[in-house]
């Protein structure tokens, strides 16, 4: 799935460098004021809270848009207001609400990860594996024994880095050759890091077993 959302993502951004007039789409962000940034900020929010919302294309989209720096800095406050927003719902409604904003596969993944990231070391696996399911990590933290600072704490480092590469991704990104050769690294990076950390995750989930019990919050 990781790999899957990396490679719309590069499709899509390379589309849109070809084909849409990114000098004119600047122009109009720049006339919305501060509007532009605010409405970013809430977009991105809601691809994490609103689950089937994939906010993948959004990261590069803000370099093509804002530029690095400033792009670095929308996506991280979106990412850290998103997680931080379904750590809580899940923690104080409970698992009835966050099923509700879950798809069907979504939903079955959380409940078999959900006992295993009571602990930061556990979290620290899942978020190494499933970096490119913000939702999913941040839903199951919430419904786990894992505090909202060791959630924060692991997970905010892990958005700064990949925003920061596919950030810069798309503020570099031009219809030539060399920008499109950069593109493939993204999906070789994402590989190797599900595998590693996909390894470590499943022999944890394996140790444990697949009929322990889980303990939701009440809500």
């Amino acid at each position: 799935m990781n790999l899957v959302g990396i490679g719309i993502t590069i499709l899509v951004i390379v589309a849109i460098a070809y084909f849409v007039d990114i000098s004119s789409l600047r122009t109009y962000v720049e006339k919305a004021g501060v509007w532009g940034p605010i409405i970013y900020i809430l977009l991105k929010v809601s691809t994490i809270v609103i689950a089937p919302l994939s906010g993948s294309p959004l990261y590069p989209l803000a370099g093509l848009i804002f530029g690095f720096w400033p792009g670095i800095l929308y996506i991280v406050l979106g990412d850290f207001l998103g997680n931080s927003t379904a750590f809580f719902i899940s923690r104080i409604f409970g698992q009835r609400i966050v099923f509700k904003l879950l798809s069907g596969k979504e939903e079955s993944l959380v409940a078999r990860i959900v006992d295993h990231i009571g602990d930061a070391k556990g979290f620290f696996q899942a978020t190494l594996t499933l970096f490119a399911l913000p939702e999913v990590l941040s839903y199951s933290a919430g419904l786990s024994r894992l505090s909202y600072f060791k959630f924060i704490g692991i997970l905010l480092p892990f958005s700064i880095a990949v925003s920061s590469i596919l950030v810069f991704f798309g503020s570099i990104l031009k219809p030539n050759s060399s920008s499109l050769l950069i593109s493939l690294a993204l999906p070789i990076a994402g590989g190797l890091a599900i595998l590693i950390g996909g390894t470590m995750f499943m022999r944890e989930l394996k140790k444990k077993g697949s009929n322990s019990p889980t303990s939701w919050p009440q809500g």
